[in-house]
């Protein structure tokens, strides 16, 4: 199933509201590196820091006050998340704010809490 497939399928199951659905895009842009577009702006980016090659990566995102709640960057964290296992990654890890609200999206992906502080969560996933 293509990325486009994909992104309809996601459109159709998940979101309640989404004013963006006839202008919405992701784009692979290389390995490892993925960009969401509404129209010609950049809406959000989810990438990976590769820590050991082919064995340890750290996910990265960054997306546009704007266009949180909209189920974005659930799907930019899915494909990179597939892409790096699909890669043969054995350990991905992702860091996040306390303040964020969404810890059941890095579960859903299969992460677990690794350690925390007063400030940051950090999750890891590891094969099985």
């Amino acid at each position: 199933m293509s990325d486009k497939e994909k992104l309809r399928e996601y459109l159709n199951t998940r979101r309640q509201f989404w004013p963006y659905e006839d202008s919405y895009h992701v784009d692979k842009m290389g390995a490892h590196r993925f960009m969401a577009k509404i129209g010609d702006e950049l809406a959000g980016l989810s990438y990976a820091e590769i820590i050991e090659p082919g064995r340890e990566a750290r996910m990265k995102m960054n997306l546009k006050a704007a266009y949180k709640e909209y189920g974005i960057g659930t799907e930019l964290l899915e494909l990179l998340m597939d892409d790096l296992i699909a890669s043969g990654f054995e350990t991905i890890r992702y860091e996040i704010g306390r303040e964020y609200y969404a810890f059941q999206i890095y579960q859903n992906l299969g992460f677990e809490v690794e350690s925390q502080d007063l400030n940051t969560v950090r999750f890891v996933w590891r094969r099985k």
